[in-house]
């Protein structure tokens, strides 16, 4: 893995094993239970998570099949990386993208937990087998910010996971 992921990597997999260190004791049916009728339950935040990674991936996939001539990152993939940084400093509530939609009512957690532990294996062997010379390429696409590198979007993942880790401790504590 190219060094400059490295560390974006690690911040992010780490958040990951803390937070199914603490979720790992919770009852399965308190993972379930939403906080309101139009809330998500902690799994339904864990579902979202697992869905919006994965479809990061199949679009880079996707993308990778057409061939690897792909624009040069500048000034306005960082602009939109910041613009998404920004958003989420921001207490404002934002709606999932309908592409993530519907979403199921219940989940099993422990499948959950597997399906995102594999999701992310998958992850490490791309990130790991990416050419450097792709790093600062427009590679990926914010479904709604727009194109960014590769390492803008595991720093973007960092951030969405927190914000949404922060959204689970909240329902944890109106649920538990």
């Amino acid at each position: 893995m190219s060094p400059k992921l490295q560390p974006l990597w690690q911040q992010l997999e780490k958040n990951r094993l803390e937070l199914f260190k603490k979720l790992d004791g919770i009852d399965p049916s308190v993972l379930n239970r939403k906080p309101a009728p139009d809330k998500w339950s902690v799994n339904q935040v864990l579902f979202h998570l697992i869905e919006a990674e994965g479809g990061s991936m199949r679009y880079i996939q996707k993308k990778l099949s057409f061939g690897t001539d792909i624009p040069k990152a500048g000034f306005r993939s960082a602009w939109r990386r910041f613009l998404l940084r920004v958003a989420f400093w921001l207490p404002i509530k934002f709606k999932a993208p309908k592409v993530f939609s519907p979403m199921p009512e219940t989940h099993d957690y422990t499948t959950l937990r597997a399906h995102y532990a594999a999701q992310r294996i998958d992850l490490q062997e791309f990130l790991e087998n990416l050419p450097d010379h792709l790093l600062d390429t427009e590679l990926w696409k914010h479904v709604l910010a727009g194109k960014m590198t590769v390492l803008q979007m595991v720093d973007f993942m960092d951030d969405h996971f927190r914000r949404h880790r922060g959204q689970i401790e909240r329902t944890l504590r109106q649920v538990g």
